[in-house]
């Protein structure tokens, strides 16, 4: 069973995200103005490479964080790009991360199946875009548990795995609307890489994945919303600082709310003994922002390393 603790918004790709004490004040707005938070719709967080691949006009790329917006054609094109802004920036480069999306590239650029796939896909619909997660096994670490490895913190059992690794699709991005996983999965993947998808099944009814924060609303409606807005002078310095504070306990209520909830719900983690989380996403035409909610063992990880 998952131990959650604490909630963040997903700002941008499942990186970087803030801490709920600072989220923004109508982000917060948007996640709580109807007095219920809808958490049915979950996916688990993974903890791999941040990845894209696809079919452009000029045939297979692949992008990562190694290679910024640049669409990267070959292997080389990743460790090319890493000496050029190491001659840019004048700092060292990280050229282990240039080979690791270098062999992802080639390993997906060999598979004829879905090549034949992003070609068929690009000629009925134009650029054909994949987004997710690669869990390559090359650089993972010695895992928590006899069979399981382990990639940045979180420790995921290999039998699940291809003998290279595993790429999850993002089922919620926006980028992937138009990708069948199922297919992906069943006819797609090859010796190298297995494909999979992040969706989680559960079988909870749509009233107990609801948490009332009528109570939170109340209160937040409350707040001087204009003065938080506005931009903190020496008149309006000490009213605008207590408001924050108002603010952020109600924000550390409804994060404990949400906590406390996703236990309860006891999903349990997909792909081994670990995981690092569960993105929530909102449900269809509502403003609910999309958020994370992190496992314990994960912030732990991210506490020590912190030290």
């Amino acid at each position: 069973m998952l131990r959650f603790k604490q909630f963040i918004i997903e700002a941008g790709i499942r990186r970087g995200l803030p801490h709920v004490s600072t989220m923004h004040h109508d982000d917060f707005h948007n996640l709580i103005h109807t007095g219920k938070i809808d958490l049915h719709h979950q996916t688990e967080k993974t903890d791999g490479f941040t990845h894209e691949f696809g079919h452009d006009e000029h045939g297979f790329y692949s992008q990562s964080s190694a290679s910024g917006n640049e669409r990267m054609r070959s292997s080389k094109d990743f460790h090319d790009r890493v000496k050029r802004r190491e001659k840019e920036s004048g700092k060292p480069g990280n050229y282990n991360a240039a080979k690791a999306f270098g062999e992802i590239h080639d390993h997906l650029a060999n598979n004829q199946k879905l090549q034949a796939h992003l070609r068929d896909q690009y000629k009925k619909h134009g650029h054909a875009r994949v987004k997710g997660e690669v869990f390559h096994k090359p650089d993972g670490k010695p895992g928590n548990k006899k069979g399981e490895i382990k990639f940045v913190g979180t420790s995921y059992r290999t039998d699940h795995m291809a003998s290279v690794g595993k790429y999850v699709i993002h089922s919620k991005l926006p980028e992937n609307q138009h990708n069948d996983v199922h297919h992906f999965i069943h006819h797609l993947s090859d010796h190298a890489y297995n494909f999979d998808t992040d969706h989680v099944d559960h079988n909870h009814h749509p009233n107990s994945t609801r948490i009332d924060v009528s109570t939170e609303k109340t209160e937040h409606d409350k707040l001087n919303h204009d003065l938080i807005r506005t931009r903190k002078t020496k008149t309006n310095k000490e009213e605008k600082e207590a408001e924050h504070e108002k603010l952020s306990k109600i924000q550390r209520t409804v994060s404990d709310k949400i906590d406390k909830h996703m236990k309860k719900l006891g999903t349990a983690p997909k792909w081994g003994s670990g995981t690092e989380g569960m993105v929530l996403h909102p449900p269809e035409k509502s403003k609910q922002p999309r958020f994370k909610v992190t496992s314990d063992a994960f912030r732990k990880f991210k506490k020590e390393t912190k030290k």
